[in-house]
């Protein structure tokens, strides 16, 4: 076990037992200010502490020294606070790898965020846009004051450095603004469902307001790239992409946050890294996260996972993150020297992770078979660990998932189809694409066709009658040139599903005009139509499909970026090998079993 652990689990029991009986030993008979500490009258309280709480003295006297040191140091800065104005903060600086750094700044909180960032890193020798500052659950802004952002006299921050090695600079130079071209890049694609559409867990389309949309798609851009972060152990940088996730996610409306799990997860991560980062200053707030998470899972999931059960068939999973979120409300509660509870949730932890074990050699028989590790890992705590039944759940949950997306895909393009035909006179349907292609495959023109629609409310036969009563003047179109412009007015709802201009075009004339056949027709055979081409015209409009073969390279390009390091693979976030959780209820068990 790391043996800070093991001073800290001194240091929690002696300051529990001081606050409780009211001991201040920064006053007599503990400390006089003219002689300094009274070393007989701090062994006897060692001593006296070492039999009630079954330590070495040794240690109870080392922790009694060290924690009068902070009291006097603590009562030193609010007197010169007091005075001078000057606030003392604790920076600790935190690497990839190496031991964590500690400084001490006296400043004033006037002092704008960047000019606090630059005294710091004059010390440890980085760039100024390689270092991210946090306290209070927030990343410090540049331009606002320590004081506007909740920093006091006494408050500790977090220094994360985003590189590191100067031998690493040329290659991550610019991912240190990752954060910045994330937000850029989820933006620009947000609007485009063929790049990013919000799912629920089934694969079914959910439809908000575009505004909303944006906001809730850069938060959780930032919350996957965070979780990228975490898989590689970077816990520092997972922590700075959370802490700006969770600012993204607070601007969404509170309706639609009710609606997803996402926000729980974020702050479920957050306090993971807390916890890995060995940053116990920030337990009253990963407390308050924790409680948070808890409150929505029971409301997402019930209590005892009921409401999952009913809808997923199976808990799994979710269970693993409930395993988690239990393992840290125990170290909380550890930290809090509430020792009995937290060995109580700890031993039910253990049961708890028992159960979600993967048996390595059905994980590689699955695997062999074609299936990913996640996949294979969460399709075996799906079915308890039965390997043929495992691979049975993954075929249904692709295949469900497939069905769902098709439909939403569908959907969306005929929606949006219905929209730019516009409304029929009921003033409650809109103008049905369908019933405009069969028309104008009986040979009247698609303008006559669509305003007979739109007079009638899609009634067919009235539809027929209407053109024959009321004919457009002037030459009419062949039928052949009236598929040909329906074609036209089609491609883009197939683009905008992400199929390119070429082959939307060859399955729209293949099907002849019908959108869902050739959207149908386009996903089976992902997205190329082949052996058609001599059915492509010269486009006339060339400018056009310049202007949209840059949008599209554009779109591409920054689908690309935000691909880079985020798993596009479902239940993702489910994927928990578990090793690092059962570190960490070893070491804990191990601390509380004395008790």
């Amino acid at each position: 076990m790391d043996n800070s652990l093991k001073i800290e689990d001194v240091f929690i029991q002696i300051r529990d037992k001081l606050q409780k009986e009211s001991v201040k030993l920064w006053l007599l008979p503990y400390y006089d200010s003219q002689k300094g500490p009274s070393e007989d009258d701090l062994q006897r309280l060692a001593a006296d502490y070492a039999r009630t709480l079954q330590l070495p003295q040794q240690s109870c006297f080392a922790a009694l020294l060290e924690l009068q040191s902070n009291a006097l140091e603590k009562l030193k800065q609010r007197n010169r606070f007091k005075e001078s104005g000057l606030a003392t903060l604790k920076i600790k600086v935190l690497k990839q790898s190496g031991t964590p750094k500690v400084i001490v700044k006296e400043v004033p909180l006037t002092m704008i965020g960047e000019e606090f960032k630059k005294s710091i890193i004059d010390e440890i020798g980085v760039p100024l846009d390689q270092c991210k500052l946090i306290s209070g659950g927030i990343v410090i802004k540049d331009l606002d004051t320590l004081g506007e952002q909740g920093i006091k006299n006494g408050s500790q921050v977090l220094a994360i450095i985003l590189v590191e090695s100067l031998s690493n600079i040329k290659e991550d130079e610019n991912r240190v603004r990752e954060i910045e071209s994330t937000r850029a890049d989820t933006f620009l694609l947000a609007s485009d469902d063929g790049y990013m559409q919000l799912e629920d867990q089934h694969g079914n389309a959910i439809n908000i307001p575009m505004k909303e949309k944006k906001a809730l798609m850069v938060a959780m851009a930032l919350h996957e790239k965070g979780r990228s972060a975490l898989k590689k152990e970077d816990f520092a940088k997972a922590l700075v992409f959370f802490l700006d996730a969770d600012k993204e996610f607070s601007i969404c409306n509170a309706q639609i946050l009710n609606s997803v799990d996402n926000y729980a997860l974020l702050d479920l991560d957050i306090a993971w890294c807390y916890l890995c980062l060995q940053s116990f200053v920030h337990l009253p707030e990963a407390y308050e996260r924790l409680k948070r998470c808890e409150d929505r899972f029971h409301q997402t999931y019930g209590p005892n996972l009921e409401r999952l059960l009913a809808v997923k068939g199976t808990t799994g999973n979710e269970a693993a993150l409930l395993m988690r979120l239990h393992l840290m409300q125990a170290i909380v509660l550890y930290h809090q020297n509430k020792r009995t509870e937290a060995k109580q949730l700890l031993i039910r932890v253990e049961g708890e992770l028992n159960k979600l074990k993967v048996d390595e050699n059905s994980l590689l028989m699955l695997v062999e078979l074609g299936y990913s590790i996640a996949e294979s890992r969460l399709g075996l705590r799906a079915t308890q660990g039965d390997v043929n039944m495992a691979a049975n759940h993954i075929n249904e949950i692709r295949t469900k998932r497939m069905e769902s997306r098709n439909k939403a895909m569908a959907e969306r393009i005929l929606q949006r189809e219905r929209k730019k035909l516009g409304l029929c006179i009921d003033g409650k349907q809109y103008v049905d694409p369908n019933y405009l292609k069969m028309l104008v495959n009986m040979g009247y023109g698609k303008e006559a066709a669509r305003v007979a629609l739109q007079k009638t409310n899609n009634i067919i036969s009235d539809s027929i009658q209407y053109i024959q009563e009321n004919p457009v003047p002037g030459p009419s179109n062949t039928k052949s040139q009236e598929i040909l412009a329906f074609i036209e007015d089609l491609i883009p709802e197939l683009e905008a599903a992400g199929f390119t201009y070429e082959m939307s075009k060859l399955a729209l004339k293949k099907h002849s005009g019908d959108v869902m056949k050739a959207a149908e027709d386009l996903l089976i055979n992902n997205g190329l139509i082949e052996g058609l081409e001599d059915l492509l015209d010269d486009d006339k409009n060339v400018q056009d499909k310049e202007q949209r073969e840059k949008e599209r390279k554009l779109k591409e390009e920054a689908f690309n970026r935000l691909c880079q390091d985020i798993s596009i693979a479902d239940d993702d976030h489910l994927d928990l090998n578990l090793l690092k959780e059962e570190v960490f209820l070893q070491q804990y068990l191990e601390l509380l079993q004395s008790d």
